[in-house]
């Protein structure tokens, strides 16, 4: 059985598990979709069955592409990330802040999180087809503060809905408008709109319900001035376009830009923008990484599959998930049309099982700086002198431990260990890395950092034994 057969079944299994009617996820490697699963019934009704190109609405995972919107008027000096709110929405200069010692809310604390607006998510859930006027009446009367700003992440689509108002706002046209012509249209994702009552005259996942036995079919919630937190519906073959483009920003090179928003600006997304945390626990799952939300996106630091790039959607009758791995271009997303299913299950033991199933990352060479650097300190470390030769050392190596202390410990090691050979360098980037020497009792483990200058030389060096008597 292959591994995307292995992953077909874990799919069926999970939606019998979790009573989810219909289900399609999709495997983006190399720039591509790779696999589809599409199955169960999209329609419980007409019995009507999941393809490939089923709609469904993917709700929060809409903040993404938001943020990234917000961020395209920002690359093109439209505005400020850290500027007052008011200053794009003029009616929020009217809103009684938290405290009155509070800084201005700025689209920053809206894009992570941390405006200290109240978490929100059943309510908003329920008001993407708001108009405008109501929105404006939210702003104008709503008890919106949990605390001040700057203080805490707490996830609120209210911020979110308030960066869709500032996209109109600022590109003088309605934020689906801009959506469309910055993203949807570029990226050849013609299935994909706002609109999902237009969406449900076609291939149309229905959302349901169980509550017990029962079953029932969701309203749809329309089109309106809160979508830019979450009302975007999609098909799999839309959506692994998007994820194609984001994963073509890593890594950093010198290639033209062919994307609608530039590649800085995608990674600049997935950075710890606002406070750390360790998420709940997934039932049966691994321990839980520590994790931070950036732009639109959370970034947990996995021991096992590196830098892992997520986000979660929820709406009445849909749950879904997005799970990219930058550092292997892999992307793995899943959809489902039962109320809150909870997807990121699936998508963690998805790339689980293509972590697996893969070979290891290969590692890059090492710069001929690093290898001109760790050559002199196996050289030292034969002749037990640091001294001698040509040294690549910066200004301060010797000035912080002085020659003969180095000596000394390169002595010590040696007598240790015995003679030794490079066995491997583990760069960690043009300018630091890891070594290990395999010696005759042992091994002599090194960390090394060199120094900014043009002749970039030594300017720290950790060496330790490991395996001597």
């Amino acid at each position: 059985m292959t591994v995307y057969a292995e992953i077909d079944a874990a799919c069926a299994a999970f939606a019998e598990q979790q009573h989810i009617p219909g289900l399609a996820a999709g495997i983006v490697q190399g720039g591509r979709l790779v696999h589809v699963t599409a199955l169960g019934v999209a329609d419980r009704e007409a019995r009507r069955r999941v393809e490939a190109g089923t709609a469904f609405r993917i709700a929060s995972m809409t903040k993404n592409m938001t943020a990234l919107a917000i961020l395209s008027l920002r690359d093109r000096g439209k505005l400020q990330l850290d500027a007052p709110l008011e200053q794009y929405v003029p009616q929020f200069a009217a809103v009684k802040p938290a405290t009155r010692d509070s800084a201005p809310v700025t689209l920053r604390h809206l894009l992570t999180h941390t405006a200290g607006f109240v978490t929100d998510d059943p309510w908003g859930d329920r008001v993407l087809g708001m108009n405008p006027a109501e929105l404006d009446r939210v702003i104008a009367t709503g008890h919106l503060f949990a605390r001040p700003p700057g203080l805490a992440f707490e996830y609120s689509n209210l911020g979110y809905a308030l960066l869709g108002r500032v996209l109109t706002n600022v590109s003088g046209e309605p934020y689906q408008a801009y959506m469309r012509r910055t993203f949807l249209e570029p990226l050849g994702m013609v299935g994909t709109t706002f609109d999902a009552p237009a969406a449900a005259k076609g291939d149309y996942a229905w959302g349901y319900r169980l509550d017990g036995d029962v079953w029932s079919r969701e309203r749809i919630e329309p089109d309106g001035e809160v979508g830019a937190m979450g009302g975007l519906a999609t098909t799999v073959p839309d959506y692994a376009r998007y994820v194609a483009f984001l994963l073509d920003a890593w890594p950093a090179r010198d290639d033209p830009e062919s994307g609608p928003v530039r590649r800085s600006s995608v990674r600049e997304m997935v950075l710890w923008h606002a406070p750390p945390f360790v998420p709940d626990p997934l039932p049966g799952a691994r321990a839980p990484q520590p994790s931070a939300y950036g732009y639109g996106l959370t970034h947990s630091s996995d021991a096992l599959l590196g830098m892992r790039i997520h986000h979660a959607g929820g709406l009445p009758g849909y749950g879904s998930h997005v799970l990219m791995l930058p550092e292997r271009g892999w992307g793995v997303f899943a959809f489902g049309n039962r109320t809150y299913a909870p997807m990121s299950r699936l998508t963690l033991q998805i790339a689980e099982m293509l972590h697996e199933a893969s070979p290891p990352l290969p590692v890059a060479p090492p710069s001929p700086a690093l290898v001109r650097a760790i050559d002199a300190v196996v050289a030292a470390y034969a002749s037990g002198r640091i001294e001698g030769g040509d040294r690549p050392f910066a200004v301060n190596f010797l000035l912080d431990t002085p020659a003969r202390l180095r000596d000394a410990e390169l002595a010590s090691l040696r007598a240790r260990l015995g003679e030794g050979r490079l066995e491997r360098i583990e760069p960690v980037h043009a300018l630091a890395g890891r070594f290990v020497l395999a010696c005759a009792k042992g091994r002599l483990n090194g960390t090394i950092a060199l120094s900014p200058e043009a002749d970039s030389g030594i300017q720290k060096l950790i060496l330790s034994a490991a395996g001597a008597d």
